[in-house]
């Protein structure tokens, strides 16, 4: 078994748009020598299904009379799926051959790896938000915002495994991943969802409720149900806990965040074709709440809400807090940042 886990300081993870282990049940992956990124780990579902596979006939040549015969060599060509390498990294796969699996890297780059472990049926995806680079927020206590969407993705991912419902997180460790990678990955799944989970920092004002947001893709309301169920089982959550100094906006809620040209101002929300929402749980900056959300009894507090909000959205018709009817205008800045390696395996 594997188990796979906002604002930042200069990033541009929301900038541009804005994803411990799987919640799959894997084999367990071969040995290795080689040090791999630190991940936690969860249960992995494997495939071993292919698609279309084609065999180049073996070759004989003759050098000095030497005759040399080299093996056949055999591609199967994969509709684009995704799976977990031996270093427990979820990454797109399309194909597979004698050299080993062509895989799409968390910078979007075209490697091969000796070996990797297809998974399927996958039902939602979660987002940890921002990774190894970014870190995203920063918690009075020191805390990375980064650390914590992992942790709290990973909780979530352990309760909707024991729900029997299938998980994948594009993120399973702390390395940095592409923000249109991780809209790739999250499609490449196939899942009913994608949740990025996030913790806030923006100057706000000291309020007596929790400053919860969780935005929304417009023209879509499936996506407006999500977050309208996230929001609700989020905030009633974090409003029962006492001696809290909450921070939030005038705003706060579910709504859509828009640039000044009407589209979704995060990419993370506007470009992938899953239906999806982006949650801002709370904010990890202020201080009160910052230490609070530091505390281990914090992730455990939060994970069944966001999973049961999850689950009612997979299995019901339910809505939660209506959309906002009036969109917030923001328009974020940044671009395509250098993206350190990430080894695979």
């Amino acid at each position: 078994m594997v188990t796979l886990a906002c604002t930042p300081e200069v990033s541009t993870e929301r900038g541009q748009a804005t994803t411990s282990a799987t919640a799959l049940q894997q084999e367990p992956p071969p040995t290795t020598e080689r040090s791999a990124p630190s991940t936690p780990t969860t249960g992995v579902t494997t495939s071993s299904s292919m698609s279309t596979t084609s065999t180049q006939p073996a070759e004989t040549t003759t050098t000095h009379g030497t005759t040399t015969t080299t093996p056949p060599t055999t591609t199967t060509v994969l509709p684009l799926t995704v799976a977990i390498t031996r270093y427990g990294i979820p990454v797109r796969v399309s194909a597979i051959s004698n050299e080993g699996w062509s895989v799409i890297d968390p910078c979007g780059d075209t490697k091969t790896v000796s070996k990797a472990f297809p998974v399927r049926n996958i039902q939602v995806v979660l987002d940890p938000g921002h990774g190894g680079k970014d870190p995203g927020a920063r918690g009075p206590t020191g805390l990375a915002e980064s650390e914590l969407n992992l942790k709290v993705s990973l909780a979530v991912s352990q309760v909707l495994q024991e729900r029997d419902i299938r998980t994948l997180l594009t993120r399973t460790g702390d390395y940095y991943i592409e923000l249109d990678e991780r809209v790739a990955l999250g499609d490449a799944a196939n899942a009913a969802a994608i949740v990025s989970i996030h913790h806030n920092a923006p100057i706000a004002a000291t309020s007596n409720h929790p400053g919860t947001e969780v935005f929304a893709q417009s023209g879509d309301n499936e996506s407006a149900r999500l977050a309208g169920l996230l929001h609700l089982h989020v905030f009633e959550t974090l409003s029962a806990v006492e001696n809290i100094e909450w921070t939030s906006r005038w705003d706060a809620g579910a709504l859509r965040v828009v640039n000044s040209q009407g589209g979704d101002a995060y990419s993370l929300v506007r470009k992938p074709q899953t239906t999806n929402a982006l949650l801002e749980i709370a904010y990890l900056a202020s201080p009160s709440e910052g230490q609070f959300l530091a505390t281990d009894d914090y992730v455990q507090l939060i994970a069944p809400p966001i999973a049961t909000a999850i689950e009612v959205f997979l299995t019901t018709d339910q809505t939660g807090t209506p959309l906002l009817q009036r969109p917030r205008v923001h328009n974020p800045t940044g671009g395509r940042r250098t993206c350190p390696i990430v080894d695979l395996e």
